[in-house]
C-alpha cells in the first residue's frame, strides 16, 4: 500500500467511533496514557505494590521514546470504541544482536509489544482485529518475521489464531 493509499484509508475512518488506526505522532499522548495504565496494572498485580506513584515519570519517558521511534522502528495500532481508545498493540523492529534466523532471509525482524486492552473492554475480540492490522502493517513495511512473548495464558488463543506458533518460550510467525 502506498503512503497515499494509507493516508486515504486512515482519513476515511477518522469519523468512525469504532475504528482501528495506525498511530502517528498525533497519537503519542494516547499511547503514553495507555502504556501507563498497562504497566501500572501489570506491575501492581505482579508485585503487589502500588506502581501508580511512577505514572507521571513513566509517561514522560514513554512519550520521549515514542517521539524518537514512532513509525521508524516502532509501529502502533489503536482500537477506538465509542470514540475512546480502548486497546493497542505495537510492532518494534529488533534492534539488538540478531538471532540466527537473519540468515534465512534478508528482511526486518520485529517483536509484538505493548499488547493491552483496558480491562472493561476485554473479551470483545479487539486484540484479534488489532493483530490482523499490525501483521498487515508488518508485511507492508518489509518485516520477514515477528516474535512475541506473553505472560497471559488467556491471550495465547489470540496469537495462535493469527498464525503464531509456539517455539520455546516465544511465539513465532513467519510472514
Amino acid at each position: 500500500m502506498s503512503d497515499f493509499e494509507a493516508l486515504m484509508r486512515s482519513m476515511s475512518k477518522m469519523d468512525d467511533p469504532e475504528r482501528i488506526v495506525r498511530a502517528d505522532l498525533s497519537h503519542i499522548d494516547v499511547i503514553a496514557d495507555m502504556r501507563v495504565r498497562q504497566q501500572v496494572e501489570h506491575w501492581t498485580h505482579t508485585l503487589g505494590e502500588d506502581f501508580s506513584v511512577y505514572a507521571a515519570q513513566y509517561r514522560e519517558v514513554t512519550a520521549s521514546y515514542l517521539r524518537r521511534r514512532l513509525n521508524h522502528s516502532l509501529f502502533y495500532v489503536i482500537k477506538y470504541a465509542a470514540g475512546e481508545p480502548v486497546a493497542m498493540c505495537a510492532l518494534e523492529e529488533q534492534d539488538e544482536l540478531p538471532p540466527i534466523t537473519v540468515c534465512l532471509q534478508n528482511k526486518r525482524h520485529g517483536w509484538v509489544v505493548s499488547v493491552y486492552t483496558k480491562p472493561e473492554y476485554r473479551g470483545r475480540g479487539y486484540q484479534q482485529a488489532l493483530m490482523q492490522e499490525l501483521l498487515a502493517l508488518a508485511r507492508e513495511r518489509g518485516f520477514g518475521d515477528v516474535t512475541l512473548t506473553t505472560n497471559r495464558p488467556d491471550a495465547i488463543h489470540v496469537y495462535e489464531k493469527a498464525g503464531f506458533r509456539h517455539v520455546s518460550d516465544k511465539y513465532f510467525l513467519e510472514l
